[in-house]
């Protein structure tokens, strides 16, 4: 048996303690969605935008399928707009964000992005057809530099980008 006691001085619970410590989200409120499960942020993330959207004066629907989270209607107009949200919070020590399982074959229209600071969420988007050009390219050798899964020599159809949205050219500020 390992006690509470015990744990602590193993080297194995110092250095989640260490890092711990310089979590940027140690004291934000946002934290407790932090530590959740992946599933569960992701429902967190789809909820935020669909609060965030209500309050704004839009209607939020939902999805007709499973290839998109919500379906809107920007406020005074019947277009229904099919939405895919992803989220991150920082990685690392705060150098980026990590947006994941992003299916480009998938059907909606466009990808909106949440970027979740300690202090703020900062919401972004991008057209399906915008995000599909900037992440399904290869570099120099032929490989697939933002697929997520089997390697970069075959195209999974399931891609990740690192960055910081508000430095990428083709990720705009969400002005619904």
């Amino acid at each position: 048996m390992i006690t509470e006691i015990d744990i602590c001085g193993y080297d194995v619970y110092s250095s989640i303690s260490e890092s711990n410590k310089i979590d940027p989200y140690r004291n934000s409120s946002f934290k407790a969605i932090k530590d959740l499960s992946s599933k569960k942020k992701g429902a967190i993330f789809e909820k935020i935008f669909e609060e965030y959207m209500i309050g704004n004066g839009h209607t939020v629907l939902k999805p007709k399928s499973t290839e998109h989270d919500r379906i809107i209607k920007l406020n005074g107009s019947d277009e229904e707009i099919k939405i895919e949200i992803k989220g991150s919070f920082l990685w690392g020590t705060g150098t980026h964000f990590r947006y994941q399982q992003i299916r480009t074959h998938q059907d909606y229209d466009y990808i909106v992005f949440l970027a979740v600071y300690p202090e703020n969420i900062k919401l972004y988007v991008a057209s399906k057809e915008v995000a599909k050009n900037a992440l399904e390219v290869q570099d120099e050798n032929g490989k697939w530099i933002h697929n997520q899964h089997g390697g970069k020599d075959v195209n999974s159809g399931t891609f990740f980008i690192d960055c910081i949205p508000s430095e990428i050219d083709w990720i705009e500020d969400l002005e619904w």
